[in-house]
Parts: structure tokens; C-alpha cells; sequence
């Protein structure tokens, strides 16, 4: 994938709980989901427990992406390389990552379909 998983930061502290993703190749994070999943012994369970969709933004090969538990307002800064750290914001009232039975997973979902619930 473009994008991947790289480490999780101040896990249970909910002003600083934050994962980092690190972009392989030039993307459009929109294009990502990611999942808080269950977790068992030696793998991820098909439990979803918060799932964010990260609005469109174009991302380039070498940037950074911080997803904090916590709220806060979209932004970004300009490292000295040149590359960028895109910070994004859950939104959720507390920590999700101290305890061992969830685990994150990143799905590419470029094609997606919905429909207006009144025509369900």
C-alpha cells in the first residue's frame, strides 16, 4: 500500500495518544480508512470497535500522517526536508490504543458506493 502503519505514540494519555502512518508513495489519504479492530492472540478479529475516513488530501512519498485520539482542528507542518506531517483528529473523549485486545488496521478503499437511506 501507498500508505502504512508505522508505530503508536503515548498510548492510554489522552492529550498525546497519537499513530503515526508513513507515506510510501504519492497518495490521496481520503482514499484510506482506518479501522480499530479486536485482537487475539497471534491476529486481528473481524470486531470493529472506531473507525475514521480521512477526508481527500493529497499526500506525497516521504510525509508523514498523525491521527490523534483526541479533538482538534486538521493541519499540517513543513518538515526541514521538505516533506510534510499531515495531522488529522479522531475525535473520540478518550484513549483507544493502551489496551492489548485492539489493534489498527488500514484498509485502501479507493471505489466505494452508497445510497440514500430513503431509496433502501
Amino acid at each position: 500500500m501507498r500508505i502504512a502503519i508505522d508505530s503508536i505514540a503515548d498510548k492510554g494519555n489522552p492529550e498525546k495518544e497519537r499513530l503515526f502512518l508513513r507515506v510510501r508513495a504519492d497518495a490521496d489519504v481520503g482514499d484510506y480508512i482506518l479501522i480499530q479492530t479486536g485482537f487475539q492472540q497471534d491476529g486481528v478479529t473481524i470486531d470493529t470497535h472506531n473507525t475514521y475516513w480521512f477526508p481527500y488530501k493529497k499526500v506525497e512519498a516521504g510525509d508523514f500522517v498523525v491521527i490523534y485520539t483526541r479533538k482538534g482542528r486538521e493541519n499540517q507542518r513543513a518538515l526541514e526536508d521538505g516533506k510534510n506531517v499531515h495531522f488529522f483528529y479522531w475525535g473520540l473523549s478518550g484513549p483507544i490504543w493502551a489496551t492489548k485486545d485492539r489493534a489498527p488496521v488500514l484498509l485502501c478503499a479507493p471505489e466505494w458506493i452508497s445510497k440514500e437511506p430513503q431509496d433502501l
